[in-house]
């Protein structure tokens, strides 16, 4: 569990490593900013950033409080260099926080100054503490704001403040790259031999580290003293890149350089063993004995509506009823939850979570006969679930695995309107998801090969006297680009803006639109338009480009080089069909070459064939791709192969009169 949420800016304190050499070199003591930082006019290293951390520091310990027990202390101090207005905003910060009766952190000590240069003088204005607010956020958790004072372009800001908590044994990962440029960053965490931790550095940019060993003391009353030795770990780093946020990235956390603390035991000897390693069998007795599984186990609470629902038909028909009755009656509230609330106070509220909404429909299922398990899901949002390194509290949410009498099984989630059986939203699309069962029989299930996900996509034309070109489009979409295409129908506030939204990407005026499918709970979905669209001036060549569409963007892959993999939505097929008819007068002069190219990195094949046929000319495009992670070794080709499949998007039809 996550505690500490920055929403924006944050990070504090003094102390000092041996330095990495940095870009733009700074005191580190807090208050200490140059004249020369606060005239600093842009970053050399990176021009193009809107803001830089001069300066980071963060100091984490266990300690022993005054009652003998273990305090986890982090203080932290951060100087910001605002060089451009996007930079402003990171002199607003947020963190959400955990607060329950018996676990908390407390913030404390925040100390905000922002530096101006005024008639040619660092003026430092300090912000008042009446600008700290604090207000409940959710029921665990409590939101803390601040900002501060006369920030500006070109302004400096430091910030300093401690984090303390009784939840000693859980250490935030240490983010030391931002999304900005961070001139120098250093961390030391200092811990008591009786931790064990296991430690890992994520990310791909250089950390400097040394080890070091300290003496602690404890008091123990009658004059004696209990000594032991503190671990010390010191990290340093200059010049960290601003991350850059690549397309195809569901979980940009994990690849940002940082550092990763999991607790493995606590041994006082003669007193304490307290072994905080689990496995997954650990984890699926927390989950079976939780309030999540009483409430997934609770009595149908439509009995009487389940039993007016027929008995016959197909199983996937009977599952689509029970989902349809409940949907009916709750909306999903947009937000995806592990721990379901009282389902009767859900049932009155008319709206809930997808746990919820998943709870209420595994009750109607096993009313109707059905075998109904909760399959647990850590959303691809929220980073890889990793089989051999187990979590206590790793999942975001969970959907139902519906098994029928025959042995098939069915998979799905009661949330988005857009999804369907063994049609799932693509965050919950992971090669590791846990079907829960008492009795350490729980099992991993792979979601990401659930169905057959395709889009077919026709275009008859024709050319006009007066050189338009006009005909028909019709698509069809399965699977999950039915969630997709229902997704994106259905985010606009009505069907115009749908439309519009093709026009200004294909360039058409689109005429006489009709759709199926966009609003229903099916794994289909369809439309269909008659188009027009301007040839240009008349001449001895009429010029078109056949691709009505592009299923790939062309600013996809920019970037020469990508230091972490690409993570496609999900396998998928595409055919495209484009048919015209050649207008009296003219003949086929050119048209897009036949092509055949395999990418084996992503097991991806594309095909175009182009044929003439007496007056009408075809050309038929397809592509399937069978893998959803690209590898960072595999970048340059991927990166290739999408260059060549855009440069085929913009093939022409050439027409010469004869």
């Amino acid at each position: 569990m996550k505690r500490i949420y920055f929403l924006l800016a944050s990070v504090l304190l003094i102390a000092s490593l041996e330095m990495a050499a940095q870009t733009i070199p700074v005191n580190t003591r807090f208050g200490k900013v140059s004249k020369e930082e606060v005239e600093l006019m842009e970053y050399p290293a990176d021009t193009s950033a809107s803001a830089l951390m001069l300066y980071e520091y963060t100091s984490v310990s266990i300690d022993f409080d005054a009652s003998g027990g273990f305090k986890l202390n982090t203080r932290k101090h951060q100087r910001i260099k605002v060089l451009n207005e996007e930079g402003l905003d990171w002199g607003d910060v947020e963190m959400i926080y955990y607060n329950s009766n018996t676990l908390r952190d407390n913030i404390s000590g925040i100390d905000v100054s922002t530096y101006n240069l005024v008639n040619g003088k660092v003026v430092e204005t300090k912000m008042p503490s009446k600008y700290v607010f604090r207000e409940d956020f959710t029921e665990n958790y409590k939101k803390l704001s601040f900002s501060a004072q006369e920030v500006r372009v070109g302004s400096v800001i430091e910030i300093r403040y401690t984090v303390s908590s009784n939840i000693y044994w859980e250490i935030d990962d240490i983010f030391l790259q931002k999304d900005i440029p961070v001139n120098l960053s250093e961390c030391i965490i200092r811990l008591p031999e009786m931790f064990e931790f296991n430690k890992k550095q994520l990310g791909f940019n250089t950390v400097k580290y040394e080890y070091a060993a300290e003496s602690g003391s404890l008091p123990l009353g009658g004059g004696s003293v209990y000594s032991y030795t503190v671990n010390v770990d010191k990290y340093s780093a200059a010049d960290i890149p601003a991350f850059k946020e690549e397309p195809y990235l569901y979980n940009a956390d994990q690849y940002y350089t940082a550092l990763h603390y999991d607790i493995r035991s606590l041994t006082i000897p003669g007193s304490v063993y307290e072994d905080f390693s689990v496995n997954w069998g650990d984890v699926d007795d927390s989950y079976l004995d939780s309030d999540m599984m009483r409430r997934f186990r609770a009595q149908c609470q439509f009995k009487d509506e389940v039993a007016a629902l027929p008995a016959d038909g197909s199983d996937k028909d009977r599952i689509v009823s029970a989902v349809k009755l409940v949907k009916g009656k709750v909306a999903w509230d947009k937000s995806y939850k592990v721990f379901p609330q009282p389902l009767a106070q859900v049932v009155k509220a008319q709206s809930g979570t997808n746990a919820d909404i998943n709870c209420l429909i595994a009750g109607c299922l096993r009313e109707m006969g059905y075998t109904v398990e909760p399959v647990m899901i850590k959303l691809r949002s929220s980073g890889l679930l990793l089989e051999h390194q187990p979590e206590m509290h790793p999942y975001d949410t969970f959907i139902l695995k519906v098994t029928a009498s025959d042995g098939t099984s069915y998979y799905l989630d009661g949330g988005s309107d857009d999804a369907y059986i063994n049609v799932l939203s693509p965050l919950m699309l992971v090669e590791k998801a846990r079907v829960l069962r008492p009795e350490r029989m729980s099992q991993w299930v792979d979601l990401t090969r659930l169905g057959r996900n395709g889009t077919i996509m026709s275009v008859k034309a024709s050319v006009a006297p007066d050189m338009t070109l006009s005909g028909t489009v019709t698509s069809k979409f399965s699977g999950q680009d039915s969630y997709s295409i229902k997704r994106d129908y259905n985010s606009f506030d009505d069907e115009d803006g749908f439309i519009e939204d093709i026009e200004n990407n294909t360039l058409q005026e689109v005429l006489e639109f009709s759709q199926t499918g966009m609003k229903d709970y099916s794994s289909n979905a369809s439309y269909e338009y008659k188009f027009s669209s301007d040839l240009g001036p008349e001449g001895d060549r009429i010029y078109i480009n056949p691709f009505i569409s592009r299923f790939h963007s062309k600013d996809s892959f920019q970037s020469i080089k990508r230091e972490y993999p690409i993570d496609f939505p999900y396998p998928y097929m595409i055919n495209y069909m484009f048919i015209l008819e050649i207008p009296e007068g003219y003949a086929v002069e050119q048209m897009p070459e036949n092509a055949l190219v395999k990418l084996q990195g992503l097991d991806a094949t594309l095909k175009l064939l182009a044929n003439v046929r007496g007056q009408v000319l075809q050309i038929s495009f397809s592509y399937s791709q069978n893998k959803m992670i690209g590898l960072v070794n595999d970048y340059e080709s991927i990166r290739e192969f999408w260059q060549y499949i855009n440069d085929t998007y913009e093939s022409m039809i050439v027409l010469k009169k004869i």
